[in-house]
């Protein structure tokens, strides 16, 4: 089922109700602050962002992303790419991209999947949510100009699906994951290892940190610690 023109700008509406969604308070305890396992009762599980980035960091990021692209795409298509895949495609096709012919269904499904591990993915380096999203977007038309291009034209659809449906799962994902790993069960955990993969990376920014205690008698934080 080909996605209309009229329906495509109605979504393309929809992204401004999107990055203002996302504008909200960061925490902003320092990445010194967090460890990975679970040490005591009064913590929880949370994303700590990365105040400041050197442009190398965010070309090593892009880098990986756009590398395990490559990856996958070439593991996933390829027989497409062997029977139908050129040089002169990749280059000629980014120029003409279209609407594809794709049921609306599988648009929906596999590209709000791909879109959410790539703004999960961004996340997990550090990013506020409105900069994981603006990488996912980035991603999203690296894929489709720069990647896909050896099959087919891009496709204006996912250019937009992809990033904007991805980054809506994603963001829900999250915060399930955020859920279940802060209850610290390893049923729970799995959960959260479920919701977003990333999360298990050693060098991901989530982990564990001391919650704020307020009650009638006390107000400040309470830290405990046990031994392995």
């Amino acid at each position: 089922m080909l996605i209309s023109r009229k329906f495509f700008k109605s979504l393309l509406l929809s992204v401004v109700v999107l990055f203002g969604s996302v504008v909200h308070a960061e925490d902003t305890t320092t990445a010194e602050s967090i460890h990975k396992k679970p040490t005591g009762m009064f913590e929880e599980y949370k994303h700590i962002p990365k105040t400041e980035f050197a442009e190398h960091e965010k070309l090593k990021n892009f880098g990986i992303m756009y590398g395990l692209q490559w990856i996958v795409y070439i593991g996933s298509q390829h027989e497409t790419i062997k029977s139908h895949g050129s040089w002169h495609n990749f280059f000629n096709n980014p120029f003409h991209p279209d609407y594809d012919k794709d049921t609306f269904d599988y648009n929906i499904f596999k590209h709000s999947l791909s879109g959410e591990l790539y703004y999960q993915y961004y996340r997990s380096r550090g990013y506020i949510e409105q900069d994981a999203f603006l990488w996912a977007v980035t991603s999203s038309l690296a894929f489709e100009f720069a990647i896909e291009t050896v099959t087919e034209v891009p496709s204006l659809q996912d250019i937009y699906l992809t990033p904007v449906l991805g980054t809506i799962v994603g963001f829900g994902f999250e915060k399930l994951s955020l859920y279940f790993h802060s209850k610290k069960t390893w049923p729970n955990r799995l959960l959260g290892y479920v919701f977003n993969p990333f999360t298990i990376l050693p060098d991901s920014r989530y982990g564990y940190v001391a919650m704020p205690i307020v009650s009638e008698n006390f107000k400040g934080v309470q830290v405990s610690w046990s031994f392995e």
